[in-house]
């Protein structure tokens, strides 16, 4: 079907009556038009610049900081296994990690949704390739309304079995949770070590900060057991800031307890402290650089971890903006969170701080 409409000369035109158009030619642009137009275009283009060289510069900062840091964390780890070593080092990962224990824990008995928590399962790349299963567990759509908790649990199972005091943690601190599995443990790729622990737990840090862009002073870091140490190891960095460190039923190194059940470690102990093992996890001198507030636990009945070594931790904590020691006269070692008191003392502690603001809640990616 044709068109019934009058065709009109694509120059523009402007009807004079019914039947006849009278044409004009194009508007020309006057001079003070163009060089306003030059003008503005120029001075998008300058924005342009600068905001691709601000955002260069902020990549820089952030990558020179990533070497920074992974330049630390190389620096905390033994280097050479020496020969004793070598030869022992399946024995030692086996019973430092346990990450093959128990039995069928690479599978996962339960999810977050079984503990009535929304949850996101997802993977973390760390930048050595390995990829990390985690749980992020949201308490709420805005979640830089309230602290988010970093769980860095101990040796042995999955993020699965740990799901039951996540809850607790959840319902009484109602705080946002991301848990990770370190490498080797459930559904997490790779092999545990100790370097390899540390960078799971920056990579974890990392992806609070620059991916779910969570403020620094509303993190928490928690860590029990072997997970207190690599908690230790992450807020010793004076570049990962946090709202507070909490390390449960901790201890100073691999040699200091091994020299309770191993009689090799005993007799050696007292020439060097580091001869014949390959994972030190030594806490004791990072402790002395931590900043940050920290809250130790431990129950008094640990059969695993002797007490005093909370105490050496906590009395050499001593560039802490804030530190207490909270003990639990029958407590053990997986059992403190139902103790009574537990959380309200977490709660106290957390009340008694100063509030801290950031200068500026931009955070850039670090290449992830």
């Amino acid at each position: 079907m044709g068109n019934n409409f009058p065709q009109r000369n694509p120059i523009r035109s402007i009807a004079t009556t019914d039947d006849e158009f009278t044409e004009y030619s194009k508007l020309k642009k006057s001079r003070s038009l163009r060089d306003s137009t030059r003008r503005q275009s120029l001075t998008n283009t300058n924005m342009l610049i600068n905001d691709e060289k601000t955002a260069s510069n902020k990549n820089v900062q952030n990558e020179n900081k990533l070497i920074k840091q992974l330049d630390y964390i190389h620096s905390c780890v033994r280097k050479d296994k020496g020969l004793f070593g070598m030869m022992t080092e399946n024995i030692q990962s086996k019973h430092i990690f346990s990450n093959h224990e128990p039995e069928n824990t690479h599978t996962l008995d339960r999810s977050p949704e079984d503990f009535q928590m929304g949850y996101q399962s997802i993977y973390l790349q760390t930048l050595d390739g390995e990829f990390i299963h985690s749980y992020w567990i949201p308490k709420s759509d805005d979640i830089n309304s309230t602290s988010t908790l970093l769980y860095l649990h101990g040796a042995g199972g999955n993020i699965s079995h740990r799901l039951e005091v996540v809850r607790l943690f959840h319902d009484n601190l109602h705080c946002n949770i991301l848990i990770i599995d370190y490498r080797g443990f459930g559904k997490s790729s790779g092999s545990p070590t100790e370097l390899g622990l540390y960078i799971d737990a920056q990579t974890a840090y990392d992806y609070l900060v620059y991916k779910q862009k969570i403020l620094p002073e509303n993190i928490i870091i928690f860590g029990t057991s072997l997970g207190a140490s690599v908690a230790i190891q992450l807020v010793s960095d004076p570049l990962n800031r946090v709202k507070l460190a909490i390390f449960e039923n901790a201890f100073i190194s691999v040699p200091e307890i091994a020299k309770y059940f191993i009689a090799y470690a005993k007799s050696v102990i007292g020439v060097t402290k580091s001869i014949g093992f390959i994972y030190l996890f030594d806490s004791l001198p990072k402790v002395r650089r931590i900043e940050c507030p920290c809250l130790y636990l431990t129950g008094l009945l640990d059969p695993i971890i002797p007490t005093w070594m909370s105490n050496t931790l906590y009395n050499e904590t001593r560039t802490a903006r804030k530190r207490h020691l909270c003990e639990y006269p029958f407590g053990k070692h997986n059992d403190l969170p139902i103790m009574p008191d537990y959380f309200e003392n977490i709660q106290s502690f957390i009340d008694e701080l100063p509030l801290i603001t950031t200068p500026s809640t931009e955070q850039q990616s670090v290449l992830r």
